[in-house]
């Protein structure tokens, strides 16, 4: 009969290994260095979501300001009596529609004032007129809209002029406008060397602001806007 030898402890309890001091110490530190990347991440993260936020709300505000000067002038020089002058190339001349004249822009170009037919009577000249500028209040640069019914004053101060940009929210660093782009087209020829020509406007906004509490975010837009009513010459 073959003997079978037991080993003493082949079926009995071992004793469990754990983690030394080196193994410990090195698994924080991995452990560390990640956590810290993380957080890292999430504070760029936030801090680059803020400052989209911000430039959004930058953006718009200033959208906002600049389609108020945009939709407002282009409706300059509309008169109601304007269809009077066809068939009739003397309509400016002799007295059969008040004309008020063109687009008046500042020497700075920062300030501009153009005439409505508010009440549609065919008579601009009767009407307030409409005026945009920047100026500086408190030392925050603003866009202001001219509200009063007498003549603007593009220099100066008067309760007439109405806030359209938030000095809280925005800085508007510069504002400038001008009608280096308008030409005029001859729309009649009378074949004896008079011709009648009309003024094909268009104007050019650029409007640069920043936010009043970060400077850091700031922005430019420009535009160019043709105005719906050409000015008879």
């Amino acid at each position: 009969m073959i003997a079978m030898k037991r080993h003493k402890h082949c079926c009995g309890p071992r004793t469990s290994r754990g983690f030394s001091l080196m193994e410990v110490i090195v698994a924080t530190s991995i452990s560390l260095v990640v956590t810290a990347s993380m957080v890292g991440l999430m504070i760029n993260s936030l801090s680059n979501t803020s400052r989209v936020v911000k430039m959004s709300k930058l953006t718009d505000d200033m959208r906002i300001a600049l389609q108020m000067m945009t939709r407002d002038v282009r409706r300059s020089n509309y008169s109601a009596d304007a269809v009077l002058c066809f068939a009739n190339p003397d309509c400016a001349s002799d007295g059969t529609v008040a004309w008020s004249g063109d687009v008046q822009i500042s020497q700075d170009g920062d300030c501009f004032i153009y005439q409505l037919d508010r009440d549609f009577d065919g008579d601009m000249t009767e009407n307030g007129a409409g005026a945009f500028r920047r100026t500086v209040q408190n030392g925050v640069g603003v866009i202001e809209m001219w509200v009063g019914s007498t003549v603007p004053d593009c220099d100066g101060v008067n309760a007439n002029w109405g806030l359209v940009t938030d000095p809280n929210d925005i800085t508007i660093t510069g504002f400038s406008v001008d009608d280096t782009l308008s030409y005029a087209e001859v729309i009649w020829d009378d074949g004896e060397g008079n011709q009648f020509q009309q003024k094909v406007r268009k104007l050019r906004l650029s409007i640069s602001g920043e936010l009043t509490t970060d400077a850091s975010i700031s922005r430019r837009i420009d535009d160019v806007i043709k105005l719906r009513n050409n000015l008879y010459m």
